[in-house]
């Protein structure tokens, strides 16, 4: 089952070995599984800055990727419900950045202040 998280516009950062970067993101969703969530973000980076940010990363150090955090209260809450609802089906979580491929990650999911969320990569 996929539950989109928002639809619109939004942005992420993207912590890595060089620092962080924020880069546009198009569409957010999770997805059950089995045993575990999958949260999906559909990266759109909004300007020629943001695109070669995003090629950098994830051309050259997606394996130094060490979180992300979303600052989107919508997709917050929406994460939540949903958390909350399959709370007994979710084990795990994984993290998929989509960025002309699927980049699977491992993470830890915390709240982030009112409107945040972070995922921490696990190595």
């Amino acid at each position: 089952m996929i539950r989109s998280l928002r639809k619109g516009q939004t942005s992420i950062e993207v912590w890595y070995k060089f620092g962080e970067d924020s880069i546009g993101a198009k569409q957010t969703e999770i997805e059950l599984m089995d045993d575990h969530a999958v949260f999906r973000i559909k990266l759109a980076p909004v300007d020629g800055n943001q695109s070669s940010d995003a090629n950098k990363i994830f051309l050259d150090h997606s394996q130094t990727i060490t979180k992300v955090i979303i600052r989107d209260d919508h997709i917050r809450k929406n994460s939540a419900h949903f958390l909350n609802a399959y709370t007994d089906k979710i084990s795990y979580v994984n993290l998929e950045l989509v960025h002309n491929k699927n980049h699977l990650f491992s993470a830890s999911l915390k709240p982030l202040d009112d409107d945040g969320l972070e995922f921490q990569i696990k190595t």
